[in-house]
C-alpha cells in the first residue's frame, strides 16, 4: 500500500514541476503569438409570431406520438398490433390536419371569407380535441391492459376506437353551404 502512495506523491510532483517548467519558459511572461480561438456570441433568435394554425397541428402530432409511445410499451404482440392500427390510423390523418392549416393560414394572409375561415378554424380546434380524445382512450387501453391483460376487451376497445375515425370532418363541410341559408340553385339541364 505504502508503494501506490509514493508512486502517487511523484506523479503530483512532477506536474507540479512540469507546470512551472511550461510558465518559466514562456519569454517574459509573454502570451504565446497565436491567439485563443474566437468563440462566436450566440445571436439572439427573432421572436417568430405566435402562430394558431401551427399550433394545432402541433398538438394533432403530438397526440399521434403520445398514443404510439404507450402502445410500443405493451408486451403482448396482438394486442400491440391491434393498438398500433389505431395509431396508424391517426397518423394517416395528419398530412389533412396540415392541409386544413395550411387552408386557414392562406385564407387569414388573403383576407377569404370570414365564415369559411371560422369554419376551417372550428374544423382544427375540433380535429385536435378529438385526436387528444382518441389517444386518451389508447392510453386507457394500454393502462387497463397492463392492470388485467384481457385480449378480448381490448379489441373491443379497438373496434369502438376504430369507429371514431375519421377524425377529420369532409371539406365538404368548411366549403358548403352555411347553415340557415337557402342552397344554390342548379341549372336544369338543356334539352
Amino acid at each position: 500500500m505504502d508503494g501506490f502512495w509514493v508512486q502517487v506523491l511523484i506523479a503530483l510532483v512532477a506536474g507540479g514541476c512540469g507546470a512551472g517548467v511550461v510558465l518559466v519558459a514562456r519569454p517574459g511572461g509573454r502570451r504565446s503569438a497565436v491567439p485563443p480561438p474566437v468563440v462566436p456570441r450566440p445571436q439572439p433568435v427573432p421572436a417568430q409570431r405566435h402562430d394558431p394554425w401551427l399550433q394545432d397541428v402541433r398538438r394533432c402530432e403530438q397526440a399521434v406520438h403520445r398514443a404510439a409511445r404507450a402502445v410500443d410499451a405493451v408486451s403482448s404482440t396482438r394486442a400491440r398490433q391491434n393498438l398500433q392500427a389505431v395509431v396508424r390510423r391517426m397518423d394517416a390523418e395528419i398530412p389533412n390536419v396540415r392541409a386544413l392549416a395550411e387552408l386557414g393560414r392562406g385564407l387569414m394572409s388573403s383576407g377569404g371569407d370570414a365564415v369559411v375561415l371560422r369554419r376551417v378554424r372550428g374544423q382544427l380546434a375540433d380535429a385536435v380535441v378529438r385526436f387528444g380524445m382518441v389517444t386518451d382512450h389508447v392510453l386507457e387501453a394500454v393502462v387497463e391492459l397492463v392492470a388485467d391483460p384481457d385480449l378480448n376487451r381490448v379489441h373491443q376497445q379497438v373496434v369502438v376506437l376504430r369507429e371514431q375515425f375519421p377524425l377529420l370532418r369532409p371539406m365538404s363541410a368548411v366549403f358548403g353551404p352555411v347553415p340557415g341559408s337557402t342552397p344554390a340553385r342548379t341549372l336544369a339541364p338543356a334539352a
